[in-house]
């Protein structure tokens, strides 16, 4: 069984048969932006997701052999709304869910990836990028979590693959057509920001509570971080 954390807050719990899609021999789910998912190395389900200025957190229980990863647009907001796309929200649902799955924060180790500057703005405190990893490696801190790698910032896109044992590869993105498309993702995501709260910076405290991307992706050359 996968849980899935969908963009408008719901949580699924879907059959491990569904997850037909290959990378690199492993069965495959694909996590868009605003979305997590935990499962446990038994199921043998591994996770990917396509970065920009977004971040995806990866945790490991190495107890429990349970892992997870999401990604998310933006760190926190203001307002009262429940929305995955925003970091805080999203890291909190996702634990709590490690955590229904006997999962203990002694036993479990972080990475960080993403918060490129795909639209190259050269701002470098300044940019959605930066402060997504900031806030990133901020919880970590705050919340007791050990951060055993990041692998952030520049200005292309990532391709992130989280399989067994929190084995975690990357590619940085060079084809065109894929930065393209992060590139324009990016800048509905500008104009998103500029109608949104103002975002406030995490300061610790968490309050716990309780279909696959069709589209092709160019392949991996994938390595160990």
């Amino acid at each position: 069984m996968i849980v899935i954390g969908h963009k408008d807050g719901s949580i699924e719990k879907a059959s491990i048969s569904r997850f037909t899609q290959k990378t690199k021999g492993y069965n495959t789910h694909t996590i868009i932006g605003g979305e997590f998912a935990v499962g446990k190395d038994i199921d043998n389900i591994a996770f990917k997701t396509l970065l920009g200025s977004c971040v995806a957190i990866m945790f490991y229980d190495n107890v429990s052999k349970v892992k997870a990863m999401n990604h998310f647009l933006l760190p926190t907001t203001n307002s009262t709304n429940d929305d995955m796309k925003y970091g805080l929200y999203s890291v909190e649902a996702m634990l709590n869910e490690m955590y229904k799955l006997g999962c203990s924060k002694q036993n479990m180790t972080a990475k960080i990836s993403g918060g490129a500057d795909i639209m190259q703005l050269n701002m470098s405190s300044n940019t959605i990028g930066h402060r997504n990893v900031e806030f990133a490696k901020d919880f970590c801190k705050s919340e007791g979590f050990k951060l055993v790698s990041e692998h952030t910032r520049g200005e292309h896109g990532r391709l992130i693959l989280l399989a067994e044992e929190f084995q975690t590869f990357i590619k940085v993105t060079q084809k065109s057509e894929t930065d393209n498309k992060i590139l324009n993702e990016e800048k509905a995501l500008q104009t998103e920001i500029t109608k949104a709260p103002v975002i406030k910076e995490y300061v610790g405290g968490v309050d716990l509570f309780g279909a696959d991307e069709k589209e092709a992706e160019p392949e991996m050359e994938i390595e160990l971080f």
